[in-house]
C-alpha cells in the first residue's frame, strides 16, 4: 500500500504567495487539490473506489465480450449464420460507439457520479429485458440499447477513479482496477460452463423456450447491479467540483476522504481552502437552460480544443492507437471462443497452423451433402481456453502494476504492443496446439492490456474540463475498431484467414511505433 504523504522537491517553487508547508504537514491556508490529496495519502477511500470501479468495469466486459459465448449458445434458437453472429456480437459495441460522445459531454457537465448511476441503470434495464425476447432483431436492438448504457460506464469509470488519486498513483490504480477485466474474462466462461451444459427448457406462455443461455445473461449483469448500488454511497470527484467553480463542495469531499482514510475529524485537516481551477468560459457554458441547437453548439465548442494545438497531435495519436487496440483485442477477442469451439470439435490434423485447421474444417463443411442438425454445444476446450485468456489478463495486470512506474507508460505500451504483434504474426507458422493457444492469448491479452494504460494517458494529457469528453471520444473510436474488426473477421476469416491475421498483427505493430511520439 502506498504510504501516507509524498516526496517534495528541495527547490522552493512559488505558490502564489500562499502559506504552504506540505513536507512538515503543518497547518496550511490554501493549496492545490493535488497537494491536498497528497497530504491525505492513499487509503481506504481510494481502495473502495478502486473496487467499485472494478465492478463497474466487469459490467462493461460482461455485457460486451460476454456475448461471445451467448452468440454460440443461441445460434439454434435464432438460427443465425456467421454474419448474423457478427451483427449480434457487434450490437453492444455499436451502441457504445453511438453514445460515447453524448455521455462524455454529460460527464463533464453533470458529473462523473451522476453519469455512472444513470448509465448503469439504463444498461441493466435493457439487458434484463433482452432475457425474455424471442425475435432475433429485437434482441439485437436491445443489445444495442444496452451498449448505449455501457458507453457511459466504460469511459466515465476511468475519469471518476483517476480524479481521487494523485498523479503518482493514478496509473497504478487504474491498472489495478483493470484487473477486473481479467476477472470478467474468468467469470463469464466459468459461469457459462456451469450454466450452458444444462439441458432444461421452460416454455414461457407458449411463445418461446427459456433455455440456459438466457439465464447466463442474468448472471452477466449481476456485477453491474452491485456496482450501481455501490456508486450511490460514494461522492462526486473533488476535481469535477473545482472545474465547476464549486470549491466548497470540493473541500467537503476532501474532508470526507480525510475522515475515512485517517479516522480523524475533518477539523484536523491542514487544508482550509483550495486553489480555484474553474475555467470562466466553461462555467458560463454550463449555466442556464439551452435549446437542443445550443447544446449541440456547446458540445462542438467544448470538443474542438481537443483537435487544436497543443492537444491535437497527442490526442489524435491516442485515438488511432485506441482504435488499433480494440480492433485487435475486442474485434478478434469476440471470435476467440467461436474459433476455439470450431477447433474443439471433430477430427482435424493437430499439426496444422490455426488457419490450416480453419481451412480444413471449412472444406469438410463444404463437402457435406446432407443437412445437419443445428449444434449449439460449446466444447470443454472453449471454456478452458477462455478461462486461460481471462487468467492471463489477471496475471498481466498484476505484473503491469509493478513495472508501469519504473519503466513508464511509453515503454510499456510500445513493448507490449510490439510483442502482441509478433505473437499474431507467429500464429501464421506455429502448428503445435498448445503454442497456438499461448500465442493467441498473448496476442489478445497484450493488446487488451494496453487499453487501460492508454485511457490513463488520456486522463493525464487532457485538462479536467475536457477530460470526460476526451476519454469517451477516444474509447468511442476504440469501439469503432471493435465493430470493424469483428465484422472483418465474420466476413473474411474463413476465406482469407492468413490475410486477416496479417492485417490485425501489422496494425498492432504500427500502434506500437506510434506510442513512441506521446509525451507520457
Amino acid at each position: 500500500m502506498p504510504p501516507n504523504g509524498f516526496d517534495v522537491h528541495s527547490n522552493h517553487t512559488k505558490r502564489n504567495s500562499l502559506d504552504v508547508d506540505i513536507e512538515n504537514k503543518q497547518m496550511v491556508k490554501e493549496c492545490s487539490l493535488e497537494d491536498a490529496l497528497n497530504l491525505i495519502g492513499f487509503g481506504r477511500v481510494q481502495l473502495e473506489i478502486l473496487f467499485c470501479s472494478g465492478v463497474l468495469l466487469m459490467l462493461v466486459l460482461n455485457e460486451s465480450m460476454g456475448m461471445s459465448m451467448i452468440t454460440i449458445a443461441s445460434q439454434c434458437d435464432f438460427n443465425t449464420n456467421s454474419m448474423e453472429k457478427a451483427i449480434l456480437s457487434a450490437a453492444c459495441f455499436t451502441g457504445i460507439l453511438v453514445a460515447s460522445y453524448g455521455w462524455g459531454y454529460l460527464c463533464d457537465i453533470n458529473g462523473r457520479r451522476s453519469v455512472l448511476i444513470q448509465a448503469t441503470i439504463f444498461a441493466l434495464s435493457f439487458s434484463f429485458i433482452s432475457i425474455i425476447v424471442s425475435n432475433f432483431w429485437v434482441f439485437v436492438a436491445l443489445r444495442f440499447l444496452t451498449g448505449i448504457g455501457i458507453a457511459g460506464a466504460s469511459a466515465t469509470t476511468y475519469a471518476y477513479m483517476g480524479e481521487f488519486n494523485t498523479a503518482k498513483y493514478r496509473a497504478v490504480v487504474i491498472n489495478y482496477a483493470s484487473i477486473f477485466v481479467g476477472i470478467s474474462g474468468i467469470y463469464t466462461p466459468v459461469v457459462a460452463w456451469l450454466i450452458l451444459p444444462q439441458t432444461w427448457t421452460f416454455s414461457i406462455f407458449g411463445i418461446f423456450d427459456f433455455r440456459p443461455w438466457r439465464l447466463l445473461i442474468l448472471f452477466n449483469l449481476l456485477p453491474g447491479l452491485i456496482g450501481s448500488i455501490w456508486i450511490w454511497t460514494l461522492p462526486e470527484t473533488p476535481k469535477l467540483y473545482l472545474s465547476h467553480g464549486k470549491d466548497a463542495d470540493a473541500l467537503k469531499v476532501l474532508y470526507w476522504i480525510y475522515e475515512r482514510n485517517t479516522g480523524k475529524p475533518s477539523k484536523d485537516f491542514q487544508v482550509k481552502r483550495l486553489i480555484p481551477e474553474a475555467d470562466k468560459d466553461f462555467i458560463q457554458t454550463i449555466r442556464g437552460k439551452k435549446t437542443t441547437w445550443e447544446i449541440a453548439k456547446s458540445m462542438w465548442k467544448q470538443t474542438l480544443p481537443l483537435f487544436k494545438p497543443p492537444h491535437a497531435l497527442n490526442y489524435c495519436v491516442c485515438c488511432f492507437v485506441m482504435f488499433g487496440l480494440f480492433f485487435s483485442s475486442s474485434g478478434m477477442g469476440l471470435w476467440y471462443p467461436e474459433i476455439q469451439n470450431r477447433l474443439g470439435f471433430g477430427t482435424v490434423d493437430s499439426q496444422k497452423t490455426i488457419c490450416g485447421v480453419i481451412n480444413q474444417k471449412l472444406n469438410e463443411t463444404i463437402d457435406e451433402s446432407i443437412e445437419t442438425v443445428c449444434n449449439d454445444e460449446i466444447s470443454t476446450k472453449t471454456y478452458i481456453d477462455s478461462i486461460t485468456l481471462g487468467g492471463s489478463y489477471v496475471v498481466a495486470y498484476l505484473l503491469l502494476g509493478l513495472i508501469i512506474n519504473p519503466l513508464g507508460r511509453k515503454a510499456v505500451l510500445s513493448g507490449a504492443l510490439g510483442i502482441s504483434g509478433a505473437c499474431g504474426l507467429a500464429l501464421q507458422w506455429v502448428d503445435e496446439p498448445t503454442a497456438i493457444v499461448i500465442l493467441f492469448c498473448g496476442y489478445l491479452m497484450l493488446s487488451g492490456l494496453c487499453v487501460s494504460v492508454m485511457s490513463g494517458s488520456v486522463v493525464d494529457l487532457i485538462p479536467t474540463h475536457l477530460r470526460g469528453k476526451a476519454v469517451c471520444i477516444c474509447l468511442m473510436i476504440g469501439r469503432l475498431g471493435s465493430v470493424v474488426g469483428n465484422n472483418i473477421i465474420g466476413a473474411a476469416l474463413e476465406t482469407y484467414c492468413e490475410v486477416t491475421f496479417y492485417i490485425f498483427s501489422i496494425l498492432i505493430i504500427l500502434c506500437s511505433l506510434l506510442t513512441l511520439v506521446l509525451p507520457i
